[in-house]
């Protein structure tokens, strides 16, 4: 993952994403904001050996740090709390997460030298949600 690491992914296309906020019961109107909001990710290296992995938006921002193959609560951008792994395979970055009440959400967030892109599935969601990111030039 050394590779990825200190790179700004740039969201550029979506596709089946409300229908994923639909399924965590997001409000109309969230899902709106959501949709639209510009949003990058940056994963970073830690000297003590975690990760955070960073989400960026015009609207707000949130950051998850962990230890691969580690279970730990995460409060996600929403504000629910779940509980999360994240395991490195390769050049991808599988993230499941599981709600109290027990929703899983898992994505699977495969790197390459200009672009990222993020295909997220769920128990009891019949779609299958991609989102497009592309590095921003420094």
């Amino acid at each position: 993952m050394d590779d990825f690491l200190g790179k700004t992914y740039v969201l550029y296309d979506s596709e089946n994403f409300e229908d994923y906020l639909v399924y965590l019961g997001l409000s109309y109107i969230a899902r709106k904001v959501a949709i639209r909001l510009n949003q990058s990710h940056i994963l970073t290296k830690n000297e003590d050996g975690t990760y955070t992995f960073q989400f960026l938006s015009t609207m707000a921002n949130s950051s998850v740090t962990f230890n691969p193959g580690e279970e730990f609560e995460e409060v996600k951008a929403d504000g629910v709390k779940v509980k999360a792994l994240i395991i490195f395979e390769g050049n991808k970055m599988i993230h499941t997460q599981t709600a109290d009440d027990g929703k899983v959400s898992r994505h699977e967030r495969e790197f390459f030298v200009d672009k990222m892109i993020v295909i997220t599935t769920a128990d009891g969601l019949d779609k299958t949600v991609k989102r497009y990111y592309k590095v921003e030039q420094q």
